[in-house]
């Protein structure tokens, strides 16, 4: 299999898990604008239905990564824990689209009833959300060593904080006020998710594929090349966000060119997060 096979096979997952966490974190920004004034209770309706659809493709992608729709009945029978070898264990991976769906859930009811319990609740299940995908790949870190749950939940929580605040300066940032929230909740993301790549790029380093190579051996150099770009992108995202803020009139398609640019550059990162669970076919 090649590299880009791999890409290939992991899509899914990468798109899923870099949406559900730019609109998390758009609803993370939104509540606290919201508690503070900035949005009004009339346009919780409006949020309430955009956060719906958006979750809603979001959520699509993991479809195609269940691979036979069937699966689906062995996930409902599977939610919250399972019993394995007499012991229970808590399903990390069942709980996550779980919350995602009662995420959409709150968010529909937003919109047929403007009830800001119906927001805080939306955003509690999509935190929980993020909180069971890193446990999902944390759970495993016994058998993929590549992976640690508390880097990982730095990893999936800052790139929510970084794409909900760009998120929402392109879709419902109106003044100055917001505008400086959005930008300093994004600020602080992208400090903590370079934080949790240079960690993760030193766990790495301490680590071996099957107990005897090292995934950078196995990498060939993509490691360095994808994070390296994955860097450059979230920088220029982050460049033109500032430099869109300080216009005279904020531009929208600018706005737009920093969010895509912000999605590339996870998207990119989140690519080599999932490959490096088979390293061995990027040779």
């Amino acid at each position: 299999m090649k590299f880009y096979d791999l890409v290939a096979t992991e899509l899914p997952l990468v798109l899923f898990t870099t949406f559900t966490q730019a609109v998390v974190g758009l609803i993370f920004v939104y509540t606290p604008a919201f508690i503070k004034g900035y949005k009004s209770q009339n346009e919780l309706k409006n949020f309430g239905l955009f956060s719906f659809f958006a979750l809603f493709f979001a959520l699509l992608p993991s479809i195609f990564h269940l691979g036979d729709i069937t699966h689906v009945f062995s996930f409902l029978k599977k939610l919250v824990m399972f019993k394995l070898n007499g012991e229970w264990h808590i399903n990390y991976m069942n709980n996550e689209v779980m919350c995602a769906g009662l995420s959409l859930v709150f968010a529909l009811l937003l919109y047929l009833k403007a009830n800001r319990n119906f927001l805080f609740l939306s955003l509690i299940f999509g935190l929980l959300c993020i909180f069971f995908m890193a446990g999902a790949y944390g759970s495993m870190q016994a058998s993929v060593t590549t992976w640690r749950f508390d880097i990982t939940l730095f990893y999936f929580y800052s790139s929510a904080l970084f794409l909900g605040g760009i998120f929402y300066h392109l879709a419902f940032a109106k003044d100055i006020y917001e505008e400086k929230m959005a930008f300093l909740v994004g600020l602080f993301g992208i400090g903590i998710l370079i934080t949790s790549i240079v960690f993760q790029t030193l766990h790495l380093g301490n680590v071996f594929v099957a107990g005897v190579i090292n995934p950078f051996d196995l990498l060939n150099g993509n490691y360095g090349n994808f994070i390296l770009a994955s860097a450059v992108l979230i920088g220029l995202a982050m460049l033109l966000w500032y430099f869109n803020n300080y216009l005279n009139k904020k531009s929208k398609t600018l706005a737009l060119v920093a969010f895509l640019v912000a999605i590339l550059g996870v998207m990119i990162s989140r690519i080599i997060f999932y490959g490096l669970i088979n390293t061995h076919i990027m040779h």
